[in-house]
């Protein structure tokens, strides 16, 4: 009898023995694999998540494209319509030729001449330039309206005339204005 409660208590021991053992399996199953696997597989979610929305904004943004070529095409021909020429480099060197002729002809004094630096975007780049001269009015009138006639895109983005001379009718001038290029 007594060795049928030793061997009873044995199996038991052996019982809570493998149970404990079991157990450990199960929680270094969950810890090793199942766990990292769920991690993983919430990261990867988070992941496709992010790329779905860059998907739709890219295709948002793809679908303005015809609208897009639309406009640039219009601006292309309403450049050629002003005989305009959008060089593909800033050529500083022509621009200034051009602008010490038509300020030799207008007949202008002190002529200074600042390039800024070029600001680029999408489809061309502009480089702003100051100017600063004094002649009379009528002289200053036709150097603006030559700089107009250049076949070089020129924006004047401001102006200021100072009264120098008002009996001779000299004024000193500063112009902001900008050249644009194509940059390809």
């Amino acid at each position: 009898m007594k060795s049928l409660q030793n061997q009873i208590g044995r199996y038991a021991k052996l019982q809570w023995g493998l149970g404990g053992a079991a157990l450990l399996v199960v929680a270094v199953f969950y810890f090793g694999g199942i766990r990292p696997a769920e991690n993983q597989r919430i990261a990867m979610q988070a992941q496709i998540a992010a790329m779905q929305l860059d998907l739709n904004t890219g295709m948002a943004r793809a679908q303005n494209l015809p609208v897009i070529e639309q406009e640039v095409e219009l601006l292309k021909s309403r450049l050629e319509r002003f005989d305009k020429k959008l060089p593909k480099k800033p050529d500083m060197d022509q621009f200034m030729r051009e602008i010490t002729r038509v300020s030799e002809q207008a007949a202008l004094k002190k002529v200074t001449v600042q390039p800024g630096s070029p600001r680029r975007s999408d489809l061309f780049s502009e480089m702003p330039i100051s100017l600063n001269f004094t002649g009379d009015f009528q002289a200053v009138l036709n150097f603006l309206q030559q700089t107009e006639e250049m076949q070089r895109l020129t924006r004047v983005r401001s102006l200021n005339v100072k009264t120098k001379d008002p009996q001779q009718g000299n004024v000193e001038v500063d112009v902001a204005m900008s050249i644009y290029f194509a940059d390809e």
